[in-house]
């Protein structure tokens, strides 16, 4: 478990096999889902919240560039994206498509998101437990003064 702190999260690709087959994947979904301009403008906008570095964006944009037209969607995407676990909770809904990406970056940067997630949910049902016990919820309701 790698979680980077720092942005970007994804600051280069990998060059080994597992990598690159994982960055053609990721290309093809882009092209796919987007279509041509519609995948370069997705990268343009992990760069700006910092998934993915502006070397990466690079890359990607030039194997996009690459796609064959059969692997191309030139329509603007209208299927929302059916995920599995642990996104599926996202599955039809307008952040599927990018919830999707996000899978790609991390499994490219070598992290493990089921795992993150899987934390995190820990994390909301221990809170969701505390809220729930009487004591706490008092001791919250008395910091935030709304009696």
């Amino acid at each position: 478990m790698s979680l980077h702190a720092e942005k970007p999260y994804l600051r280069s690709l990998s060059q080994g096999t597992e990598g690159m087959e994982a960055t053609m994947e990721w290309a093809r979904y882009l092209g796919e889902t987007f279509g041509t301009s519609g995948a370069l403008n997705c990268l343009r906008y992990y760069e700006r919240l910092g998934w993915i570095s502006e070397d990466v964006c690079r890359s990607m944009t030039t194997y996009i560039r690459g796609l064959s037209l059969q692997e191309i969607h030139n329509k603007k995407y209208d299927e929302p994206a059916t995920l599995e676990y642990p996104l599926e909770t996202l599955s039809g809904t307008p952040f599927g498509t990018h919830a999707r990406s996000l899978k790609y970056i991390a499994s490219i940067a070598g992290d493990d998101l089921e795992e993150h997630l899987m934390l995190a949910r820990l994390a909301e049902r221990r809170v969701e437990k505390q809220i729930g016990d009487r004591t706490v919820r008092d001791e919250v309701v008395e910091a935030i003064g709304d009696d």
